[in-house]
């Protein structure tokens, strides 16, 4: 299942933190259509590199959908942020 919310938080040294909850079911709706009018140049570009078009789909989707329960931090010096998807 592909992520659905994106929770992204913000925080500074001196622990003032912004936390935002980004719905990307918005992001894959909006993102829809554009993968639909690329679709045919993706079959073009497999087919020239003769690569397995379905395959290479297969593998898009399972990256995709690993991406559930990604906990990503990045911590330096004076700030911090954490992405944590859902």
């Amino acid at each position: 299942m592909i992520p659905f919310f994106a929770f992204v938080s913000f925080r500074n040294r001196r622990n003032r933190s912004f936390r935002l909850w980004i719905p990307l079911f918005l992001v894959w709706l909006l993102l829809l259509p554009v993968a639909i009018l690329l679709l045919p140049l993706f079959f073009v570009l497999c087919a020239a590199e003769k690569v397995n078009a379905f395959q290479a789909r297969a593998i898009f989707w399972q990256i995709l959908t690993g991406l559930k329960g990604t906990h990503v931090e990045v911590a330096e010096g004076q700030a911090s942020v954490l992405i944590h998807t859902f």
